[in-house]
């Protein structure tokens, strides 16, 4: 699953899910298993899981879903769609040997025609999305950052589980990683900073990071316990 590049999207789990190696883990996946469309005379989509092991949806084993400590889920996507150059050529040819332009009806009606003639015979476009599962931290790693893919995954978690997810910003990353609670704190406090490029006037406004210099080598130096500015060049 791993890949030369890409982003992925983090979650929190807000809730108790059944653990990954139970009858009950497989039977919420299976309740929600990817449908094939490839027969469809519609435009429509179909989205569900799939194991690792197996893309069509049928099985959900164990040893294709539990990796050490992380359950590896898998989400297969099929979209089904006349290509638009399938309606322009057949809307050309109708309106040439007619002599005359269609009516926005009419256009309405040889689409319905080409869907409904053309559709079964086209296969769907299929993509397949992985997410990563830490039940221990109760964090999830989808691997897709679009707003759409993103919006569909958490329904069918939810659909799948009855518990909802949440988006892990940084602040709630931090909290989670037990910093304490001095530096969660400062989090609530700081803003970004913009470093200059070369060429540019450096930042007239930003708040450095201090932290205590901890020398303790019994030296009367008076710069032994004064704070040491993080981020001043």
């Amino acid at each position: 699953m791993f890949r030369r590049s890409g982003g992925f999207t983090a979650y929190f789990v807000d809730g108790k899910i059944p653990a990954a190696d139970s009858s009950d883990f497989a039977a919420a996946l299976a309740a929600q298993r990817f449908r094939s469309i490839e027969t469809a005379s519609s435009e429509e989509s179909s989205i569900g899981w799939v194991s690792p092991g197996d893309p069509t949806g049928d099985s959900f084993e164990v040893e294709d879903l539990v990796h050490d400590d992380a359950v590896w889920l898998r989400v297969r996507v099929d979209k089904k769609k006349l290509p638009a150059i399938w309606v322009s050529i057949h809307r050309t040819e109708a309106e040439r040997s007619r002599g005359k332009p269609m009516s926005a009806r009419e256009r309405k009606e040889l689409r319905q025609e080409l869907e409904q003639r053309l559709l079964p015979r086209i296969l769907p476009s299929v993509q397949l999305v992985d997410a990563l599962w830490h039940p221990d931290r109760k964090l999830l790693l989808l691997f897709a950052t679009s707003t759409a893919m993103r919006e569909e995954f958490q329904k069918l978690f939810i659909r799948s589980f009855g518990v909802p997810l949440s988006e892990a910003e940084p602040r709630t990353l931090a909290a989670q990683s037990g910093i304490s609670r001095e530096a969660l704190r400062y989090l609530d406090e700081v803003s970004p900073v913009r470093w200059p490029r070369q060429g540019e006037d450096e930042p007239t406004t930003r708040r450095p990071l201090s932290v205590a210099s901890g020398r303790d080598d019994g030296d009367d130096d008076d710069t032994s316990d004064e704070l040491v500015e993080l981020g001043n060049g």
